[in-house]
């Protein structure tokens, strides 16, 4: 549970008559969505029987890394991401309004993209790259061609991701308050050797072996696991706070607005507070009865939900324009 509105104080004064003010908090449900990585390796028993090595050893940790880099593209960039999974951190940052293009002064870009953070009234903790983000960083010298040494910037923490799930030609780096990303792991790697199976083509369904028949044997691997950016409000920042900024290579693609209007569908009133789920991102609407994502081009799912009013669901494309989706709610 995150809070979700803060309390307010009020002087007491003769204006009220003495009276202490009335203010509330409240708190919103955040669930983290696990989802299953598993695959399946077969190998004829001649080869495990005359190998001069522990095959199932050199293969298990390789089955590791390729779960982690799995999961790492599907919550940093996106590709590949399950359905039930929310935004990415990308797309997130984006949606939130925190892109920073870069320029030639690195330093300059992450001092721009902490201070997104801090406007969203966070205290920045790291910055996360690919392997060729270590040159950039050597690169950066002062005035004087001096290593810049001793700043803010410099001494975020710094974690490169090295089993190739980064793709440096749609993000540079991300910088932001990584205690505002937690993951979850519901059951960890585990190994099981299959003996008398049929394995199938997952996507055509046509017979690839028959381990029983053919003489071979089959490691299965599966894992569990979810993350969740919690974005818990306060007091510093606005409504729509964001703990992460990006810092994206130049020539990156346009995003658009898409502004949600929800309204009352008996009286045409806006709703205020309204739940919207749009391609993975998550917003409120304001008194107005409106919310602002961005997007890049494509067509993305949404879902609305407000308290007393049943849920709305649809679909909206960005092209090149800005886009205005209007949806009335009934009881």
């Amino acid at each position: 549970r995150v809070m979700d509105s803060l309390p307010v104080g009020y002087w007491v004064g003769e204006s009220n008559n003495g009276k202490k003010g009335i203010s509330t908090m409240s708190w919103e449900n955040k669930f983290i969505v696990y989802e299953e990585l598993a695959v399946i390796i077969p190998i004829k028993e001649n080869d495990l029987n005359d190998a001069g090595f522990d095959i199932w050893g050199y293969v298990k940790p390789r089955v590791a890394e390729a779960f982690a880099k799995k999961f790492d593209q599907a919550v940093f960039v996106g590709v590949d991401k399950p359905s039930n999974y929310r935004a990415d951190l990308l797309t997130s940052v984006v949606q939130a309004g925190a892109k920073v293009t870069a320029t030639s002064s690195l330093y300059n870009d992450i001092s721009d993209a902490m201070g997104y953070v801090e406007e969203s009234g966070f205290e920045p903790t790291g910055i996360l790259g690919g392997l060729d983000l270590k040159a950039k960083f050597r690169k950066m010298v002062d005035g004087n061609s001096l290593p810049i040494t001793g700043t803010e910037v410099n001494e975020l923490a710094k974690a490169y991701v090295d089993n190739g799930a980064w793709d440096k030609t749609i993000a540079s780096a991300i910088v932001g308050d990584f205690s505002q990303a937690v993951y979850s792991i519901r059951s960890d790697v585990s190994f099981k050797i299959l003996t008398e199976a049929i394995i199938q083509d997952p996507s055509t369904g046509n017979q690839i072996i028959n381990l029983a028949q053919q003489d071979a044997v089959a490691l299965r691997a599966t894992m569990r696991i979810g993350w969740e950016i919690p974005n818990a409000i306060n007091a510093a920042g606005g409504t729509n706070a964001f703990p992460f900024a990006v810092i994206v290579p130049s020539g990156q693609p346009t995003t658009q607005n898409v502004t949600f209007t929800v309204t009352d569908a008996s009286d045409s009133d806006p709703i205020e507070g309204a739940k919207v789920v749009f391609g993975g991102m998550k917003g409120k609407t304001n008194s107005s009865g409106q919310v602002v994502f961005k997007a890049q081009a494509g067509e993305y799912k949404y879902t609305i939900d407000a308290e007393g009013y049943s849920k709305a669901n649809g679909s909206v494309t960005v092209a090149a324009a800005a886009v205005s989706k209007s949806v009335a709610l009934n009881f």
